[in-house]
């Protein structure tokens, strides 16, 4: 599926240079999306100056994810017959929302599907559940109980005994994508964990799965920059993380269009 952008460009001076996000998948392997979506207090900030002003670094996300979602969910291995049972509310991309925790969406082994015919249903209880009073997200960054969850849920759908079982090389490769503003406060748990892996050829390569990680950065000044330089640092380990800066971006159709083309496969 070819991805076009049609979006101008914007953004502040560490926003990454968009003729430098390019495909990372080609060919005919197929590829399983899933999403890590921050929900942390911080991401109610502003997204680009001044202090206070709208809008925040999770009304960019929301509505980035949610134009995302629709060539994002073409990559789903399962969509399409899910979507082909008549049930809304399965098929799509699974995500996995986390602050100091993980914040499962819906209830059920796959109610954090979402896709372009649920999303909003699912956000508004979603919202409901876990923001404060004054209806604000909440909460630290911690990811790695969410990958632990990501890991539990593909196993569960293509490991042995899953619901589309297969053998460890006929897997979809995994394309982790996070979405966030700031640095994890488990930062070594994760180095950690991409440390078990071994990159060949850009993918990361573990005894179940293959992966590659696409982060995507929001909002500006010295948290932005200070989780920049973190999951750059990260990625200087771990080549099959790719980073992506979109400092001070208030556009989410300008970072949805981005995010797919580096998601989306392409043919060889």
């Amino acid at each position: 599926m070819k991805i076009t952008r049609t979006e101008t460009t914007t953004g502040g001076p560490q926003r990454t240079k968009r003729e430098e996000i390019v495909p990372l998948f080609t060919g005919p392997r197929g590829a399983e999306p899933e999403g890590y979506w921050d929900m942390s207090g911080s991401t109610g900030w502003e997204v680009a100056p001044p202090e206070g002003s709208k809008p925040s670094r999770f009304d960019v996300m929301y509505e980035a994810v949610r134009g995302f979602i629709s060539p994002f969910e073409k990559l789903d291995a399962m969509a399409a017959s899910e979507q082909a049972g008549g049930d809304d509310e399965k098929g799509g991309v699974y995500f996995y929302p986390f602050n100091h925790d993980f914040l499962p969406i819906g209830e059920g082994g796959d109610d954090g599907d979402l896709n372009s015919s649920n999303f909003e249903e699912k956000m508004s209880a979603f919202k409901s559940k876990y923001f404060d009073a004054q209806g604000l997200p909440q909460g630290g960054t911690k990811i790695m109980e969410a990958v632990t969850a990501g890991d539990r849920h593909f196993m569960g759908e293509f490991g042995p005994g899953g619901e589309n079982e297969m053998p460890r090389d006929q897997r979809p490769v995994r394309a982790r994508v996070v979405f966030t503003d700031g640095e994890l406060k488990d930062r070594d748990a994760f180095a950690a964990y991409m440390a078990q892996s071994e990159v060949k050829d850009g993918v990361g390569v573990r005894p179940e799965w293959d992966e590659v990680w696409a982060v995507a950065i929001f909002g500006h000044g010295d948290g932005h920059d200070q989780a920049l330089i973190q999951y750059k640092a990260l990625a200087a380990s771990h080549p099959n993380i790719h980073v992506y800066s979109f400092d001070q971006v208030s556009n989410p159709d300008e970072i949805a269009e981005d995010m797919a083309i580096a998601v989306v496969p392409q043919p060889a």
